[in-house]
């Protein structure tokens, strides 16, 4: 006998994007912990909560469907370059951008040492995973259901930016530029969800390339605040560009395949 869900599929989606923002903005204003606990936190509160509603609105087998999609890599060798290329030219042309408007003397490329670069791969790993769990792993597919490609990936957007506005509180960043680059990144990242057919995989190896890149493609000493400015700048324009080439629905097809993929647990 199945069990009736506690949560319909809208009701799990809105308390999902209501909550996940909230409850992360309150530990980091009202928590007395290091910053590094605060945001180890915050990082899991994205994707306890998308397991959580999901586990409300569509039971064990939907957190099973849900987990399933972090192990799915069978795609396109093309869609691998696109996920790591695009986010190194992206932080390429951030770091150009400083240099042009005089916040850097120059760009320099280094290899920083071994330590650093094996403890950052462990850290950004786990970063993408519990962030991408919950944004492309869970929201994006529900929302895709809903609303077009454009406004679901700017509803991300906007939610993850006020998440990591308390990210931003955590590390003393400020809030502006923390705010717009993961709206700028949610149209690339829902761009390249589309074109991979709805794979977790590859938002996860573009979030992995967009956060270990700069250990090797930036060495001057930039303020954080500049730093964000023009990734926030870069960010947007390339989310730009991407409406301008395929409009609002970011592909030149439809994408009711993808919806419905996702609705028998792909």
């Amino acid at each position: 006998m199945n069990r009736k869900p506690r949560l319909s599929e809208r009701q799990a989606l809105t308390t999902y994007l209501i909550l996940t923002p909230l409850i992360s903005l309150a530990i980091a204003l009202f928590l007395p912990l290091p910053p590094e606990f605060l945001a180890l936190l915050i990082l899991l509160t994205i994707s306890t909560m998308a397991v959580l509603v999901t586990a409300l609105a569509e039971g064990r087998q939907g957190v099973s469907d849900l987990l399933k999609k972090i192990f799915q890599w069978r795609i396109s060798f093309k869609w691998y370059l696109v996920a790591v290329l695009m986010p190194i030219g992206i932080i390429l042309a951030s770091g150009v951008l400083a240099f042009l408007l005089g916040w850097i003397p120059t760009v320099e490329i280094r290899v920083p040492a071994s330590s650093q670069l094996i403890f950052n791969l462990i850290l950004i790993i786990l970063i993408a995973v519990l962030e991408e769990l919950g944004w492309r792993g869970y929201a994006l597919p529900k929302l895709l259901r809903y609303r077009s490609p454009l406004t679901s990936a700017l509803i991300i957007g906007i939610v993850a930016g006020v998440l990591h506005i308390g990210l931003g509180l955590v590390a003393g960043r400020p809030w502006l530029p923390t705010f717009l680059v993961p709206v700028g990144f949610s149209v690339t990242w829902t761009w390249l969800f589309i074109h991979t057919q709805g794979s977790l995989a590859m938002a996860m190896l573009f979030h992995f390339a967009i956060d270990y890149a700069p250990q090797f493609v930036l060495d001057a000493p930039l303020p954080i605040a500049q730093g964000l400015w023009a990734q926030a700048i870069v960010s947007l324009a390339v989310a730009l560009g991407l409406i301008l080439l395929f409009g609002t629905d970011l592909q030149r097809g439809p994408v009711k395949e993808l919806a419905a993929a996702d609705a028998t647990g792909r």
